[in-house]
């Protein structure tokens, strides 16, 4: 189903009960011109702050100015904005497709260009069009609702200033909405889609627009590199000039309510020794499916403090002894976090003093696999080649989720990969680093041979975890 037209009633307050037909779009012969269900959705939201994400050609410039109307309609008497990036992009784009829009569905209108101003007679209504990169000509203006385009490409400040500008008491319906290109994980993707996204905000992912002409997204083919064409024409959050570590995985397909306990299974606990912050994950793995049911992030911590985290965050899983696996990193047996001891013996004193309450059982191997050998476990793990998914995370695990979305390999200054992930971030690769100890441990990539290097370890840890 194309977007290419659809007609679309919004109320017109100077009639009384009459209503204006707007014309979604031209419709052709080989398609009615219904929205996209992403389109209708987005319109139909009513959160307060709302986007429409998507690729090119996927209807977000219609669904933007489609918004702006309807909110000039709804809040008669009243203000509202709409902004770019930059004055040419505005001139050029934005204010081009809103006036084709109004005069494709015969809605009378004043233009006043000296003053990038748009007034809708029948809703006695005002539509300020501004560039975003002179967002201090809007200072002092109240709104009813204000509209981006291209929010990915303007400043964090712009959007705040306008969203503290939405204040107009006479509006029925106060709105920020924007529409954007996908540009890596950005404030707009922490904003509106991440873990941690505003309250009050909702975004509508659009894929792509089929009814476009026959060759268009091959065209783009021949033209982009495979990751930027997924960005520009899949509409997808990646980091297209680092490589992603993790790249098979899905917040939307692994993360869930239903990651819960399960007392009729052990637990694992897996660490990395990481001091600020220090990192590790607490799961279940049942059936071959591998449960993080939750993350612990202690910034400028010790591994005694990291134990006695692990107590109080598993006080709820009653009965006893549970059995508890503990991996990680196998560095921990030679760095010492107090004179004497060691990370590991840290950790086996700490189990030692609760016989009653857990029985511990230590998978902490003599050395660590390689970084690209673990970070594919992983992967495998995340997604394999049949399209399987066998890693699940409880919707607390946020870091472990933001590693999973934002690790990258390092890049050379030209952008070509060197060894090794990007640690600049000090709050990136712990968790997943934590996890994969336990992956690479339980869930080894084969050899050439196509034997499993640790057979007889998963063999004795077949029964009680899975």
């Amino acid at each position: 189903m194309g977007v290419t037209s659809l007609e679309t009633n919004i109320e017109n307050p100077a009639h009384g009960c009459s209503q204006r037909i707007v014309q979604y779009a031209e419709p052709s012969d080989d398609c009615e011109g219904n929205p996209f269900a992403w389109q209708l959705a987005f319109h139909a939201s009513p959160a307060i702050f709302k986007g429409f994400s998507g690729p090119v050609g996927s209807g977000k410039s219609q669904a933007l100015c489609y918004e702006a109307i309807k909110l000039a309609y709804q809040n008669q008497g009243c203000t509202g904005v709409i902004g770019a990036p930059t004055y040419p992009m505005l001139r050029d784009s934005t204010l081009t497709s809103f006036r084709k829009l109004l005069e494709e569905s015969e809605f009378p209108y004043e233009y006043l260009k000296s003053e990038s101003i748009i007034r809708l007679p029948e809703a006695n209504s005002t539509i300020l069009f501004r560039a975003l990169d002179t967002f201090e000509r809007i200072r002092g203006t109240n709104l009813a609702w204000f509209g981006v385009d291209e929010l990915t490409y303007c400043t964090q400040e712009s959007w705040l200033r306008l969203e503290a500008r939405m204040r107009d008491r006479r509006a029925k319906r106060l709105c920020g909405f924007a529409s954007w290109t996908p540009k890596g994980f950005d404030r707009v993707y922490d904003r509106f889609i991440g873990p941690d996204k505003k309250p009050g905000h909702e975004a509508f992912r659009a894929q792509q627009n089929l009814a476009l002409p026959p060759g268009y997204y091959q065209s783009l083919q021949d033209s982009y590199s495979e990751r930027f064409y997924r960005q520009e024409t899949l509409g997808e959050y990646l980091n297209v000039f680092a490589g992603q570590a993790y790249y098979a995985f899905s917040c939307a397909a692994q993360v869930g309510e239903a990651v819960m306990y399960n007392p009729r299974s052990p637990l694992w606990w897996a660490l990395d020794f990481n001091v600020n912050p220090l990192c590790s994950v607490i799961g279940q793995t049942i059936n071959g499916l591998v449960r993080v049911l939750d993350e612990m992030v202690l910034p400028n911590s010790n591994t005694l403090a990291a134990c006695e985290e692990f107590l109080e965050r598993t006080c709820q899983f009653k009965g006893g002894p549970i059995a508890v696996y503990v991996y990680g990193d196998a560095s921990g047996d030679s760095h010492k976090t107090s004179a004497s001891r060691t990370d590991w013996q840290i950790v086996k004193e700490f189990f030692g003093r609760y016989p009653d309450r857990f029985q511990a059982h230590f998978r902490v191997p003599s050395a660590n696999i390689r970084v690209k050998d673990r970070v594919n476990c992983v992967n495998a793990m995340l997604m394999n080649y049949a399209g399987k998914r066998r890693v699940f995370l409880n919707p607390r695990c946020k870091e472990l989720a933001k590693d999973f979305e934002q690790v990258a390999w390092k890049a050379d200054p030209h952008g070509n990969p060197i060894s090794g992930l990007d640690k600049s971030d000090p709050m990136r690769t712990h968790l997943s680093d934590a996890l994969g100890y336990y992956i690479a441990r339980e869930f080894p990539m084969k050899d050439k041979r196509g034997e499993n290097r640790r057979a007889g370890d998963r063999l004795r840890l077949s029964t009680p975890i899975h």
